[in-house]
């Protein structure tokens, strides 16, 4: 298990590749963020951006070029959007105060995929723990609020809705 602390980076991504890593995607759909009691509140965005900057950081990665060739994107993307939902028990409980970091833990990979070897899951583990210290480096400037206005509806459900 990894423990991501929440940091105060001054990291993030320019503007443009903001834009195109969490909406230019096909594959992560929005729709599958879309349930709950409250089905387009701020924290189902939040899991959405999890979902597609985990995926880029698959995408991307050198170390996971042999994942990518037994798996086709979108099976890739399913895969990114169960990991992020998986999440939101670890991201409840950090803001709720009961934890004192954000638990990304291997067992959500191991379940997904249980013929996974050890490297591999250590992998995608690895790509977890930068794609979120990358999203959380944005959230810092990002009006939206969604963590600490995690109930509240997302407008941006049905700005970005095709």
């Amino acid at each position: 298990m990894n423990r991501v602390e929440e940091r105060n980076g001054t990291g993030g991504l320019r503007e443009r590749e903001r834009e195109r890593c969490m909406f230019g995607n096909e594959e992560v759909k929005m729709e599958w963020f879309i349930e709950g009691p409250t089905p387009k509140a701020k924290l189902n965005w939040f899991l959405y951006e999890v979902a597609l900057e985990y995926h880029a950081h698959i995408m991307h990665s050198k170390a996971l070029s042999q994942y990518r060739k037994t798996q086709n994107e979108a099976k890739i993307a399913e895969f990114c959007a169960y990991f992020a939902k998986r999440m939101k028990k670890s991201v409840l409980e950090r803001l709720a105060g009961l934890t004192d970091a954000t638990e990304i833990d291997e067992e959500y990979i191991s379940n997904y995929y249980p013929k996974n070897s050890r490297k591999m899951n250590g992998l995608l583990l690895e790509a977890a723990c930068l794609a979120w210290d990358k999203l959380l480096s944005g959230c810092e400037n990002c009006p939206t609020r969604c963590l600490s206005e995690k109930e509240q509806y997302c407008t941006l459900f049905d700005t970005y809705t095709s």
